[in-house]
C-alpha cells in the first residue's frame, strides 16, 4: 500500500479521540457481527422456511426504518455521548435477554424476530449518533476518511465475526454468541466515557415530543429542498432493495447448495467482510483520482456480477471468492453514496440527513430481504439470488440522472 494511495486515508486514526471510539466500535461490531451470525443460523435450525429465514435480516433492519428519523432529531437536539449511552445499554440489555432466552431453550422463530426487533429499535437510535460524532472530531476535508474508517471497522469485524462466530456457534451454541455481544457494548461504552467533554455537541434544548417534531419537520424540508441528496437517496435505496438478496439467503446458500455447516457459512460471510475491509482503503485514493460516478457504475456492474455468481454457484471455493470480491467493490458503491450525503449536509441539520440515508439504507435492506425469501419460496434460492443481481446492475442507469456530485468537485 503507496503513502500516496493511503496516508490520508488513515489520517482520522492519529486523532487519539477517534482512535479510540474507532478501536470501541471494531470490538462492538466484532459483538453484534458475530450475534447476527449466529441468530440467522439458529433460525435454519428452528424451521425450514426460506421466508423465515429471510425476515432475520428484515428484523434486524426494519427499526431503523421506522425510527431513523426520530434518532437523526434527538441527534442534533440532545447530548451526543448520553444518547449513545443509553443506546449501549438498550442493546446490551436485549442480547443478555436473548442469551437467557436460548439458554433455556424458550428460544422459537417468533421470539428470536421480536428479540432481533427490539435490539434493531436500539440501532436505530445509536446508528445517526454515531456518524455524526465520528464527522464531530475530524475537520471536513477528512470526512471521507472518517466514513472509510468506520467501514472498515464494520467490514473487519464483518471479516473475522462470522467465522468466529460460526466456530462458537457449533462448539458452545448460539446463546454463547448473544452473550458475548450483550459483554461487546461495554467496550463503546468506556470509549463514549473518554471523550473530553468540550468535544461533545451540547444540546440546543429538551427533546420533547414537539421539539422532536419540530426538528424533524426542519429536516424534512431541507431534504425537500435539496434535490441532490434526494437524488442519492434513491440510488442508494436501490442498491440495497435488489442487492440485499445475498445477505439474506445466503444461510440457505450455505446450507442446501453447498452442503456445509454454521462454519461454513461464517467462511463465507468473512470472505465478504473481507473484500470490504481492502475496498474501504482504496476509497480515498479512488475519489481524489477518478470521477466518483464512473467509479461506483463500475464497481456496481461488478458487485452485480458476484451475486449472480453466488447464486449460481455450487462450490465453497467459487461462492467465497465471489463473496470476496463483491465485498470489495459493493463498500466502494456504499460508502461514495454516505460520503455524497454527509458531504451536501450542512452541520446544523447533518444528524438527520444521516439518519434520512440510515432509513432508506435499512428500510431497503429490508424490504430486499423479504422480497428475496418470497421469490425464493417460488422461484427457488438460485433464481431469488441471481435475479437479485441482474436487478442491482439496473441501478446503472440511475447515474445520468442522479449525480452523486454538483459538478464542481470530486470529492
Amino acid at each position: 500500500m503507496s503513502e500516496k494511495m493511503f496516508g490520508s486515508g488513515i489520517a482520522p486514526l492519529r486523532q487519539p479521540e477517534f482512535r479510540d471510539l474507532w478501536i470501541a466500535n471494531f470490538l462492538s461490531n466484532l459483538g453484534t457481527i458475530m450475534h447476527g451470525a449466529a441468530a440467522a443460523w439458529l433460525m435454519t435450525t428452528l424451521t425450514d422456511s426460506p421466508l423465515l429465514i429471510g425476515l432475520v435480516q428484515t428484523a434486524a433492519s426494519l427499526p431503523a426504518f421506522l425510527l431513523g428519523l426520530a434518532g437523526g432529531a434527538l441527534t442534533d437536539l440532545t447530548n451526543r455521548r448520553r444518547l449513545l449511552v443509553g443506546a449501549q445499554l438498550w442493546m446490551m440489555a436485549t442480547a443478555a435477554l436473548m442469551a437467557g432466552m436460548a439458554w433455556s431453550g424458550k428460544l422459537r422463530p417468533v421470539e428470536l424476530l421480536i428479540l432481533l426487533l427490539l435490539l434493531g429499535i436500539g440501532s436505530a437510535i445509536h446508528l445517526p449518533g454515531w456518524q455524526t460524532l465520528l464527522q464531530d472530531l475530524v475537520s471536513r476535508d477528512k470526512m471521507a476518511a472518517a466514513v472509510s474508517l468506520n467501514s472498515i471497522s464494520f467490514n473487519l469485524a464483518r471479516a473475522i465475526g462470522p467465522a468466529l462466530g460460526g466456530l462458537l456457534v457449533g462448539a458452545l451454541g448460539a446463546a454463547w454468541v448473544f452473550a458475548l455481544n450483550a459483554l461487546s457494548f461495554c467496550a463503546v461504552l468506556a470509549g463514549l466515557r473518554r471523550i473530553p467533554e468540550h468535544l461533545i455537541v451540547q444540546s440546543r434544548g429538551k427533546a420533547t415530543p414537539a421539539a422532536v417534531f419540530r426538528s424533524l419537520a426542519e429536516g424534512w424540508n431541507f431534504l425537500r429542498n435539496s434535490p441532490r441528496i434526494g437524488g442519492i437517496l434513491l440510488r442508494s435505496g436501490f442498491f440495497m432493495l435488489s442487492g440485499s438478496g445475498v445477505w439474506a439467503l445466503l444461510p440457505i446458500v450455505a446450507r442446501d447448495h453447498l452442503g456445509t455447516g454454521a462454519a461454513g457459512y461464517g467462511l463465507l460471510l468473512s470472505s465478504f467482510g473481507g473484500g470490504s475491509v481492502i475496498g474501504a482503503l482504496f476509497v480515498p485514493g479512488l475519489r481524489r483520482r477518478f470521477p466518483i460516478d464512473v467509479t461506483v457504475a463500475v464497481c456496481l456492474l461488478l458487485f452485480s456480477s458476484c451475486v449472480v455468481v453466488v447464486g449460481a454457484g455450487r462450490s465453497v471455493p467459487v461462492v467465497a471468492s465471489a463473496m470476496l470480491l463483491g465485498g470489495l467493490f459493493w463498500i466502494v458503491v456504499a460508502v461514495n453514496h454516505n460520503v455524497s450525503v454527509q458531504i451536501a449536509s450542512p452541520d446544523w441539520v447533518r444528524g438527520r440527513t444521516i439518519s434520512f440515508y440510515l432509513i432508506t439504507f435499512q428500510g431497503s435492506l429490508a424490504a430486499g430481504s423479504w422480497l428475496a425469501g418470497w421469490v425464493a419460496d417460488r422461484a427457488g434460492i438460485g433464481t431469488a439470488v441471481s435475479l437479485s443481481g441482474i436487478l442491482c446492475a439496473c441501478g446503472v442507469f440511475l447515474i445520468p440522472f442522479f449525480p452523486l456530485t454538483d459538478g464542481k468537485t470530486k470529492s
